[in-house]
């Protein structure tokens, strides 16, 4: 038996090589690592604090929106000169453009790594001259070279998979970057609304006060009122001039910001409906819990994250064994140069190469626990935004029933305290109650009015947030 195998032809090794080859790829084939499986989280059966359904199946039989998070920005915000100045931002904003950017960088990067899975091929010409002694020679060379790496342990493969992983992050991160700047515009505009109802409450209200201490005055100057009253109605009337100066540093701070949201440069705004005439889509219920993982962008983002650390695993893995590479050189050299396109002068190399790492101190181990360490930091990360986004439609959901609720109370105030007002004016021209208590009462309706104002804002900016806590398609 023995001399058998010594004298069979070689030709049988030849044959046995590829066979190795395969049946060592399929052996170590696991050296590309398991394969990704989305992390187990816990997930609520239903949102804290929404009393509605979490579906409406008839609406989503008829086409319609199932859920708050179904709906298009476009249908939640009624407002024209909005949503128009959304748009704007959109197309004009800078943190979208750079993210754009972003996304394009990712999907170039995506391309060079898949480009290394292909031969390479490259061309190499040289002349050379050489002096020794009295001897002078000419050396031109003319060569083309192939170079293939064997992606045996799919080293390569998962630094592509981690590519292009980071190239849908930052597609999500494009998103995220998406929502904010429509929520963010909604938001300053509402503030904007805010700021011109409460200054228009003010001035209302400045006027009231200049008229009252311009009746005071005459009062003082017949004897039928003091100088402290007029003192006190001095006080209020300055007291609203510098909330009204307040009120206007604000509101063109606000403009200046959404100019700034919209890439424009500082200047007016123009104003659609007022605070109070805003008008939003109908209450929708919130949706399945489970849905949210693939709604918000910054879960997306966050697994993609994860997915893409999970494949660099694989990759330090593979540097535990060897590089193979197929190469091959062909072309034409000469020691003159007139003779380098003649067949004489052609050459040609064919072999395998392989590099396998044998002492490195521990570096390649190390650099597996670094990978390892950094998927775990993006499995921690990915829980942690889950957790948080659940925690922000929770927040969102009982800030929808309470400042319903405070507005309702406080509305209710506000009508108690402006009747009390005309009571006090009446009282006080009667002389049953002092200026004093007139101004009291005066004071305190200014400030349960710009309340309740306040409080309707943040009615609205809280009905962003909960669309945009949901994932709302902000497309």
């Amino acid at each position: 038996m023995a001399r058998y195998l010594i004298h069979r032809p070689a030709i049988a090794l030849s044959e046995a090589i590829p066979a190795i080859g395969v049946f060592m790829a399929l052996l170590l084939g696991g050296c590309a690592g398991p394969r990704y499986l989305r992390p187990d989280v816990p997930v609520p059966p239903s949102y804290r604090g929404d009393a509605m359904a979490p579906g409406v199946p008839d609406a989503a039989n008829r086409g319609e929106p199932g859920s708050l998070g179904e709906l298009r920005w476009q249908d939640l915000l009624r407002d024209e000169e909005l949503s128009r100045l959304i748009q704007e931002a959109l197309d004009h904003n800078l943190d979208v453009q750079i993210a754009a950017a972003r996304v394009l960088e990712a999907r170039a990067q995506l391309s060079v790594s898949r480009s290394a899975r292909q031969p390479s091929v490259n061309a190499l010409g040289s002349y050379n001259n050489l002096r020794a002694a009295e001897d002078n020679t000419n050396y031109t060379n003319l060569s083309v070279s192939l170079g293939w790496e064997l992606d045996l342990w799919g080293r390569i493969r998962n630094t592509s998979a981690a590519a292009r992983a980071a190239l849908l992050a930052n597609e999500q991160a494009r998103r995220l970057v998406l929502e904010t700047l429509v929520s963010d515009v909604a938001d300053a505009y509402f503030l904007l609304r805010d700021l011109d109802l409460e200054l228009e409450i003010t001035r209302h209200t400045l006027k009231l006060r200049e008229d009252s201490r311009d009746l005071i005055q005459l009062r003082v100057d017949n004897g039928y009122s003091s100088e402290i009253d007029l003192q006190q109605a001095e006080v209020l009337v300055r007291g609203a001039r510098t909330g009204l100066t307040g009120l206007e540093l604000q509101s063109e701070q606000t403009e200046n910001q959404v100019a700034f949201l919209l890439g424009r440069n500082p200047g007016p705004i123009v104003r659609g409906r007022s605070l109070l005439e805003q008008e939003l889509a109908p209450s929708l219920p919130a949706g399945l819990p489970s849905t949210l993982l693939d709604r918000r962008p910054d879960i997306r983002q966050a697994e993609q994250q994860l997915v893409g650390d999970h494949a660099l695993v694989a990759v330090a893995k593979a540097a535990f064994f060897p590089t193979i590479s197929l190469t091959a050189t062909a072309g034409m050299e000469s020691s003159a140069l007139r003779n380098l396109l003649k067949t004489s002068s052609g050459t040609w190399f064919f072999g395998p190469a392989a590099s396998l790492p044998i002492f490195n101190a521990g570096a390649i181990q190390a650099g597996v626990r670094s990978a390892e360490a950094r998927r775990q930091q993006s499995l921690l990360a990915y829980q942690k935004t889950v957790q948080q986004a659940f925690r922000e439609v929770a927040d969102s959901l009982a800030a929808r029933r309470k400042l319903a609720e405070l507005r309702t109370q406080q509305e209710g105030l506000v009508e108690s305290l402006r009747q009390g007002v005309d009571l006090a004016d009446l009282a006080y021209k009667g002389g049953v109650v002092s200026y004093l208590e007139y101004l009291d009462s005066e004071r305190q309706l200014l400030d349960a009015q710009l309340l309740l104002v306040r409080i309707r804002r943040e009615e609205l900016t809280n009905f962003v947030a909960l669309y945009r806590a949901l994932g709302g398609g902000w497309q």
